[in-house]
């Protein structure tokens, strides 16, 4: 296989051809660092890819299947499988670019039951699953493609649908969150959010379901722009955050997680958590964006009318999951107008994992295995969420398929 690649590349061709059931794309190759290259973002339509980046590492999901590349290093991993690349993967203005060899090579050895590669000319096939069915999307629930297909489930989730999960670590950069009174060694809120968001993420990845943070680092990103991120191939929005009461007498006895979805606050606790959130706008320095005055009313009623019933069954399924191995108990579900939720034209959350302001919680939430368990509770209530949701395509399926 190699060699035919090798050969193929050395002919005069500046595309590559992915043939699906659902049309045939040509994606330009690049030799821009001297080998043959693909980039990911243009494999994204076509393949139904996901891509994740983590500093140096670039998780890559496609057919059900796991690819974990190192930047600069010609291998990639998928399972407990390492694999050989022609090439080393890397980023090109602030996109990520696949070798080629891993479309040729890498895919048809690790899913040759599902694609197919021809040397001569370039091309990539998805083979056809027998016995499809194409699901209509009911009224309310969150824009998954796809069609759910007999005998593909995910062995570990049970899920046939491909999904993208938006993680937003709170705050970041300047803004450090509230100053976390039981964290050890100088952490603050920012710093547990984005450990938290990470864990999740892999966790979701290991689970084969797409995953992507709003911010991957220390770094300060805009309210309006991180439910933005939630796109048209976006599922769902899940916000990390971490509670903290205010100074007082009994600021340490409060404990425990809640998860909130966005609606009017119904109590003076919902407005608190709501207005300590939302205070991170006055580390912003742009102008704001999104529609003011009356339109801007009528926007944020439509986004709060649109996926409401969806986010308070995420946000219960969710919470539901995180209280079963919190050990500061269940505050439930509740909800209140967070500005990070209204830009997220899906199904939205956010989790409070916990009071920093309680000794027991801010030592759990500091700890590597409390850390680890919230993560993977979260992630077990999103599938969860994400099996019930293609229950109701499956329902709502025209009979016999089409």
């Amino acid at each position: 296989m190699i060699a035919l690649l090798l050969v193929a590349l050395a002919l005069p061709r500046q595309a590559v051809v992915i043939a699906t059931p659902r049309g045939q794309t040509s994606i330009p190759v690049t030799t821009e660092r001297g080998q043959w290259a693909v980039a990911a973002s243009r494999l994204a339509a076509p393949l139904e890819l996901t891509v994740a980046l983590d500093g140096p590492r670039a998780t890559v999901g496609l057919g059900g299947a796991v690819f974990v590349f190192q930047l600069g290093a010609p291998f990639v991993r998928v399972g407990g499988v390492v694999y050989a690349l022609v090439g080393e993967p890397y980023m090109a203005r602030d996109s990520l670019f696949l070798p080629l060899g891993w479309l040729a090579d890498c895919v048809p050895r690790a899913l040759g039951a599902r694609y197919r590669w021809d040397p001569v000319p370039l091309r990539l096939e998805e083979l056809p699953v027998a016995g499809p069915v194409t699901a209509a999307r009911p009224a309310g629930a969150p824009a998954a493609a796809g069609t759910l297909s007999a005998g593909t489930r995910n062995p570990l989730t049970g899920l046939r649908l491909h999904h993208l999960v938006v993680i937003d670590p709170g705050h970041g950069g300047v803004d450090p969150g509230n100053p976390g009174r039981y964290f050890p060694d100088g952490l603050v809120e920012k710093d547990i959010t984005l450990a938290v968001a990470r864990l999740l993420r892999a966790e979701l990845v290991r689970r084969g379901i797409g995953a992507l943070l709003t911010r991957s680092t220390d770094t300060l990103i805009d309210l309006a722009d991180r439910g933005a991120f939630c796109k048209a191939e976006c599922d769902l929005f899940v916000s990390i955050h971490v509670n903290a009461m205010p100074a007082g007498r009994r600021a340490d006895r409060a404990s425990g997680a809640e998860t909130y979805f966005l609606s009017d606050a119904k109590t003076e606790d919902q407005e608190r958590v709501a207005k300590m959130e939302n205070e991170v706008i006055r580390f912003e320095t742009g102008a704001p964006s999104g529609a003011t005055g009356p339109l801007g009313f009528i926007l944020r009623d439509l986004q709060l009318n649109e996926y409401l019933r969806e986010s308070a069954q995420l946000a219960a399924l969710v919470q539901d999951s995180v209280a079963k191995v919190h050990p500061g108990g269940d505050h439930g579900v509740q909800q209140a107008a967070f500005m990070v939720l209204t830009t997220a034209r899906r199904p939205a959350i956010l989790v409070e994992t916990g009071f920093a302001t309680n000794r027991t919680d801010g030592a759990f939430l500091a700890s590597s295995l409390g850390q680890h368990k919230l993560a993977s509770a979260i992630a077990e209530g999103i599938v969860a969420y994400l099996l019930e949701f293609e229950r109701k395509l499956a329902v709502v399926a025209p009979a016999g398929g089409r």
